[in-house]
């Protein structure tokens, strides 16, 4: 692209600075949890129901990056 002064060229660079900038706004929070609905647990003596329902959270708590720390505080809720 041809601009037609130092300062053009300089404008340009700092706007496409700010479209990044920008960019990078609107993504969320790092410890960002949609609203999606865990499985539910009802406590049967059943060890398979039990077994999908921790793998489904497990799956989704790997889609959306859960930490660690956060796994507990979500399922309990």
């Amino acid at each position: 692209m041809h601009y037609g002064s130092k300062e053009e060229e300089e404008e340009e660079e700092w706007r496409m600075q700010n479209v990044e900038t920008r960019r990078h706004q609107h993504q969320p929070p790092k410890n960002y949890f949609p609203c999606v609905k865990l499985p539910s647990f009802s406590g049967e003596c059943d060890s398979n129901l039990y077994l999908g329902c921790e793998a489904k959270g497990e799956q989704i708590f790997n889609v959306y990056k859960v930490e660690e720390d956060q796994k507990i505080n979500l399922a309990s809720l």
